[in-house]
């Protein structure tokens, strides 16, 4: 069992306790050079990361320091660990993603002349062959009859309730498509494709409010037509200016620190690490909200055709952290693969409500919540495997409700670590208020409504 420790955060409702960490809520990259680049819902802030570095980054005794984000997403992490000189690996499952994190690790090494010159290329072959379109447009003709026509072809498996593009912006994009397929340098093609697929929602019929979902079912009206080549130049000109401030940051390293990007869960971390190998781990894994991060991606998953099926889709699904609902909630009932009596009580607690919905009510939630925290116990043990003695893990996670039973998955995760070997430092308060898709008004087993919070926070983790 986990020893008994005295930690930053009540196991109740959270205080106003001091936290070393700047908010770690993504909104704040939205300002910063690079982080920009791409809008990352399920993702934390550079100023967060910063504020790890600089509370646990080891004293440099010319050695060099390597830090692991199992979770990459678009990268926040593995970028501000290039720009403080360090080496940086992370993980990823969602090939957009991972093509976010990618090019912003190696951005700063494209010439910006070449550059420039490229976006000049682009943007005069967008405008001479999406002109017509426009004029078709305004005068009301068939833009499906506009020349020249795309090579290109909307990806055939991919489906919405309402047209994801309306005709007009549809063809534009798969110009633009036709012409990055044309650039013959790979990094230059790359960004230019990763800028493509930061506006694509922009430029759609459909928008995040978080989740996302039709710009109708928001109140909002329908993109009938946009300037597309002139938003994406605007995007590749931000990016350009980014990219030469990266490049002055870089200058001053007397080394340039290495990027591993590995297209492939953190559970096979073992296969790609050795033993004792980071000093330190920021990440923030998949929240226990059943929030779709694959969805929510599946625009640029099939735009910009890193899938073509939708048996891909679900073997992205299957492979998520923690699992979904919707992919355990028929299963038998999972038990958990190593001992913590606090959490077997909440999640036969969990089990037991609205037993009469079938999957719908408490044992299909109660897989989901066990297939989460086996996961977690397989991410302990892997962080466990691959810190070096006196590395530090900060994990971002947020507590949870489901089915109206209160989960405080910071301090179980905390736990769980402890039960592979870590040592808990503490659990500091990041956020008292957050959006979630959990009930907030739920109605706790005396049947009465509650008000319960959610909060996140930032889980220490330490190798002994």
């Amino acid at each position: 069992m986990p020893t008994q420790l005295t930690l930053h955060l009540p196991t109740s409702a959270p205080g106003s306790l001091t936290s070393p960490f700047r908010d770690s809520a993504f909104e704040q990259n939205k300002l910063d050079a690079i982080h920009r680049w791409v809008p990352w819902i399920a993702g934390f802030s550079a100023g967060f990361v910063a504020d790890v570095f600089q509370q646990y980054a080891p004293v440099n005794e010319g050695r060099a320091i390597s830090v692991l984000d199992p979770f990459a997403g678009v990268g926040t992490t593995l970028v501000e660990g290039l720009r403080h000189g360090f080496h940086v690996a992370g993980f990823e499952i969602n090939p957009f993603a991972v093509l976010a994190a990618r090019v912003k690790c190696t951005a700063f090494t494209i010439e910006p002349q070449i550059l420039a010159e490229a976006i000049q290329w682009f943007t005069a072959q967008a405008r001479e062959r999406t002109n017509s379109i426009d004029r078709a447009f305004l005068k009301g003709d068939d833009i499906s009859q506009c020349e020249p026509a795309p090579i290109s072809h909307p990806p055939v498996h991919f489906r919405s309730r309402v047209p994801f593009f309306s005709p007009a912006v549809e063809r534009k994009v798969l110009h633009c498509l036709d012409i990055i397929r044309e650039i013959s340098s790979t990094p230059i093609q790359e960004i230019v494709l990763l800028a493509l697929g930061s506006i694509l929602v922009q430029i759609s019929n459909y928008s995040y409010e978080p989740s996302l979902g039709s710009r109708k079912a928001a109140g909002k009206e329908e993109i009938l037509n946009a300037d597309v080549v002139g938003i994406l130049t605007t995007k590749l000109q931000s990016m350009f200016e980014d990219i030469v401030h990266y490049r002055t940051e870089m200058e001053r390293f007397a080394y340039v620190p290495s990027a591993m990007i590995i297209h492939d869960s953190s559970l096979c971390l073992k296969s790609y690490l050795a033993p004792d190998s980071i000093d330190i781990v920021v990440t923030s894994p998949p929240y226990l909200n059943n929030y779709h991060y694959v969805r929510n991606t599946r625009p640029h998953l099939f735009w910009l055709d890193f899938i073509a099926t939708p048996a891909q889709l679900r073997s992205l699904e299957n492979a998520n952290f923690g699992k979904y609902w919707q992919t355990v909630r028929d299963a038998e009932p999972i038990k958990l693969d190593f001992c913590l009596p606090e959490l077997e009580e909440i999640i036969h607690e969990i089990a037991n409500q609205n037993q009469d919905k079938g999957v719908y009510g408490g044992q299909g939630w109660a897989n989901y919540a066990a297939s989460y925290f086996n996961d977690s116990y397989r991410l302990c043990s892997h962080l466990q495997y691959v810190l070096k003695p006196s590395g530090v893990a900060v994990i971002v996670l947020g507590n949870s409700i489901i089915q109206g039973v209160s989960v405080p998955t910071d301090r179980l995760f905390g736990a769980i670590g402890e039960l592979c070997g870590l040592k808990l430092e503490g659990i500091y308060l990041l956020r008292d208020k957050r959006v979630g898709t959990s009930i907030i008004n739920s109605v706790i087993r005396n049947g009465k409504a509650t008000k319960v919070s959610l909060y996140e926070t930032a889980v220490v983790l330490r190798k002994q």
